[in-house]
């Protein structure tokens, strides 16, 4: 079903630098979906490697690809993909993870009824998604900003936001930018979510080459997250040094309780 003959029309955007070994499944399972989208964006940010070749060669026309000169990291090639953007909603996808078949048909049905939704997620998986069928009855839940506070539940590729030019990443963030980009959304308008995975990642964040391999510097980035609330509202300078201690106390937590595992699953708090 193309999404010009019902509902909802998605942009997809698919961040890439150096993924030729991956890229592949995450554009098959962005265009295969039951329900198209209206454009797949793929920006790659200046890859060495053969990863624009073999995009631009096998899809062609079926993608829109943007070429950047010089690496600015997934902020700023998410940016350049959501200023060329021409949906209604924007679907990320991380060029190392999938799609369920069916995630832009519920994401269609779920937004045409709830049209006050401005950001919308949903769990990940490293299990095998394929063909999985969906329940019947999806209850649909909204997070209240202040329960965005304590953790971060959401994955990029996970994230369904309304096409809004106010709505951009921050370059200067390297890490955790889905959170802060999530709690300055969530601020303001409302972000719902549902308990079915329909992402499936392939790479724990702590493997060789994911960018949480350097937990510390993923806590750093949760507190600069946390520094920039105060943009939002200077009321936010009275409960920032809880938030600080709170993250610091995580970090040092997670270290003890996992000194003996030799690396972390993927985390989000």
């Amino acid at each position: 079903m193309s999404s010009e003959e019902k509902g909802i029309r998605f942009s997809v955007i698919i961040p890439t630098y150096n993924a030729a070994a991956t890229i592949e499944r995450a554009v098959e399972s962005a265009l295969m979906q039951s329900y198209e989208p209206l454009e797949v964006i793929i920006v790659d940010d200046a890859s060495t490697d053969n990863t624009a070749d073999l995009v631009k060669n096998k899809y062609g026309d079926n993608i829109t690809f943007i070429q950047k000169i010089s690496n600015g990291g997934s902020s700023a090639a998410r940016n350049t993909g959501m200023d060329a953007a021409k949906g209604d909603y924007i679907a990320f996808l991380d060029a190392d993870d999938l799609w369920h078949r069916d995630k832009l048909m519920l994401m269609n049905t779920i937004l045409a009824a709830t049209p006050e939704i401005t950001l919308f997620y949903h769990p990940y998986t490293q299990d095998n998604i394929t063909g999985k069928p969906l329940p019947e009855n999806i209850p649909l839940f909204r997070l209240p900003f202040i329960k965005l506070l304590p953790s971060n539940p959401i994955a990029t590729s996970c994230i369904v936001v309304r096409n809004n030019p106010a709505f951009r990443f921050e370059p200067g963030m390297r890490y955790t930018e889905d959170y802060d980009f999530a709690m300055r959304i969530g601020y303001k308008h409302k972000i719902y979510f549902i308990n079915i995975p329909l992402t499936q990642i392939f790479r724990k964040f702590t493997s060789a080459g994911g960018i949480s391999a350097n937990t510390w510097k993923m806590r750093r980035g949760e507190m600069k997250a946390y520094s920039r609330l105060v943009k939002l509202n200077p009321l936010f300078t009275l409960l920032l040094p809880v938030l600080l201690v709170s993250s610091i106390g995580k970090h040092i937590y997670k270290k003890l309780v996992n000194s003996d595992k030799g690396y972390f699953e993927k985390d989000f708090s």
